[in-house]
Order: structure tokens, then sequence, then C-alpha cells
């Protein structure tokens, strides 16, 4: 599930994020399906697929599934919400995609979902994500209610909860003990009909 509050205009053609980083994509996966969280309604997914990897794509709405579906016809697609333990074995997974759908959860859990990406992830295998920035002030960035830092309480579509983050919280969810950061930027998506700001982060699993 990506960010719902967000009408499309430009959609994920205009949005080729991941694709400075095929190469080393490509070399992380080696032979093993991209595992793609918060797939939404598949247009990255149908992008990797495009590329020749196999997809394993996961979202908790069963109407981004279904939708994801015709979009990406031959990824496997499997309901599931990142608040809960992943059904796959550890290492299973030589790249991890979640583009925009780590935003939801309170500190604690979202720590904890981040320890379950890095489970599934081989050693040296690439995490490529996107979350919300503090800047994304066209998003609902630092409004609402809020009921622990740079989370607020919104009338959002999906969720009542939405995050926003900044540079040093990057810092803690990422530890230099679990992660070597690849690359991170602050830039502008351009899938939406307002300016979105988001962090773009590439992380290999230590």
């Amino acid at each position: 599930m990506t960010d719902p509050d967000c009408a499309q205009m430009h959609g994920p053609q205009a949005d080729r994020w991941m694709e400075h980083w095929l190469p080393a994509m490509r070399a992380a996966a080696a032979g093993t399906p991209v595992l793609e969280l918060g797939c939404d309604t598949g247009g990255d997914t149908a992008w990797l697929l495009a590329q020749g990897f196999e997809v394993i794509g996961t979202d908790i709405a069963e109407d981004a599934l279904r939708r994801c579906s015709v979009a990406a016809p031959r990824a496997a697609l499997l309901l599931h919400d990142l608040r809960q333990p992943m059904p796959f074995a550890d290492a299973s997974f030589g790249v991890v995609v979640a583009s925009l759908c780590l935003h939801y959860f309170d500190w604690h859990t979202t720590v904890a979902a981040v320890a379950e990406i890095r489970r599934c992830l081989r050693p040296g295998g690439l995490l490529l994500c996107r979350v919300n920035s503090t800047n994304d002030v066209d998003h609902g960035a630092m409004q609402g209610t809020e009921v622990e830092p740079h989370y607020f309480r919104q009338d959002a579509h999906y969720a009542d909860f939405k995050r926003f983050f900044d540079a040093a919280d990057l810092d803690r969810l990422f530890t230099p003990a679990a992660w070597t950061e690849v690359n991170r930027e602050e830039r502008q998506v351009l899938r939406y009909a307002k300016p979105k700001m988001a962090w773009e982060q590439v992380l290999r699993r230590t």
C-alpha cells in the first residue's frame, strides 16, 4: 500500500526511481525473486517484471492486490500486514523494495518491520526504500495531532496515522550495525498530482 492520499497524475511511468540501480539489483538478486512490499496497484511491480525479475508482491489491501494482478499478472501476490512477521524464511531474497509503505506505524512497529526486512534479506542483499519526508508539506507533513515525534493522527483513507522522517530518523532506523548505506537522497516523487517529497535510500544488509 503506497500513500493513498495522493491522487495519481503523472503515473508510475514518470517515476522510474529504481532505474539507476538496475545493475546493482540484478547482481544482488542473483536468481531470487524481488520482494516488493506495499505493491499497491502494480506500477513498480510491472516495471520489475519488465526488467526480467520474478516478483513477490505484498499489500494489506485486497483491492490493491486485485488491481496489481491486472497490471502485473505474472507476479506472485500475497495479502500481508507489515505489522506482522513476514511468511518467508531467513535470507530468502537478494532484493527487497519498500516504496512509501513504511510510514503508517508507531516507532516500535516501524523498527520491527525493518528488522523483518533485514531477516528476509541475504547478507549483502539490497533494500530500495522510500519514506515520507518531513518536508512533504503537500501531503500532510507535520499536520494533525502529533502522537509521537513526527507521527501524526490524520484523516487518511487507509489509516488514521502517518509518519514523516528526517535524516536523524533514518539514522536511528537503519543503524550501521545492521545496514550499509549505499545512497540517500531527498527527492521529489513525480507520481502524483501535487509534488511529494520523499527520502530515497538504497541500503545493503550487513
